[in-house]
């Protein structure tokens, strides 16, 4: 068998395993430490490692070279998720979708040419998108019901697992720079929106828009740039691991900051 088609069936098997696993412990502790655990990358990182053990490390920075600007980009989705669906679910779905489209070969086609100038126009674009969400978008909670039907783990899992699959055939045949950009798309949240609206309400949907928007997007990048710089030194595998390291001692204490001034 084609060893890029084996590698392509790894990454579908890792992150099934992967969300499979964060999803589980994240609904069975507290809700602080559950939010930090869903904030966690699981698309970008998954891809980015398989993107690297299919077509070499060069190809892995290239990717990870343009995340920081195309998750910057990336914020566009929810920003346009929380102001379309307060009045139609599927209008406003669909809407931001089209969006994220729109904006994925933007950053294909207008992007930085390296990665200090992609983490200086992702990261301003994050802080602003996130400032102007927590002071202008806000979640009536008297909407979402008290008690939420729990989703089935499997089926988030095997939709995560296809899209990150999905996004190594992609970068394999388009070229590495897609796939650093289809690294951002957010499998994850959407698979729980879709499997959640019913139970929860659109409101519930808006209200973990609202929190990823807030904690995923920064993470994402963290991973991108600690991996960009780790891969040449320590390779693929321990870098992906000491990348994922870096970006939980780093992100953890900023995302309880954070949510202790959004209660406050």
């Amino acid at each position: 068998m084609d060893p890029f088609i084996i590698k392509v069936f790894l990454s579908l098997i890792t992150g099934i395993i992967f969300v499979a696993i964060s999803t589980y412990l994240a609904e069975r502790v507290s809700g602080k430490l559950g939010g930090i655990i869903v904030g966690l990358p699981s698309t970008a990182v998954i891809s980015i490692l398989f993107v690297g053990l299919t077509q070499g490390i060069s190809a892995a920075k290239t990717a990870a070279a343009i995340v920081p600007y195309s998750s910057g980009l990336y914020c566009f989705f929810f920003i346009v998720y929380l102001l379309t669906t307060k009045k139609d679910f599927r209008t406003g779905f669909t809407f931001s979708l089209l969006v994220w489209l729109f904006f994925a070969f933007f950053a294909f086609f207008i992007s930085p040419k390296n990665l200090f100038n992609s983490v200086i126009i992702g990261f301003t674009l994050i802080t602003l998108t996130i400032y102007w969400a927590v002071k202008n978008i806000h979640i009536n909670h008297s909407l979402i019901p008290k008690k939420i039907i729990s989703s089935p783990i499997w089926l988030k899992a095997l939709l995560t697992g296809t899209v990150i699959a999905s996004i190594v055939i992609i970068s394999k045949l388009a070229g590495p720079k897609w796939g650093g950009i289809f690294a951002t798309f957010p499998a994850l949240t959407i698979s729980t929106i879709l499997i959640t609206v019913k139970s929860g309400g659109t409101e519930f949907t808006r209200l973990i828009a609202k929190n990823v928007l807030i904690s995923t997007t920064t993470t994402i990048s963290l991973f991108a740039i600690f991996s960009y710089y780790l891969f040449p030194l320590v390779g693929l595998i321990f870098g992906s691991i000491l990348a994922y390291i870096g970006l939980l001692v780093v992100s953890v204490p900023l995302y309880l900051l954070i949510f202790n001034k959004l209660k406050e």
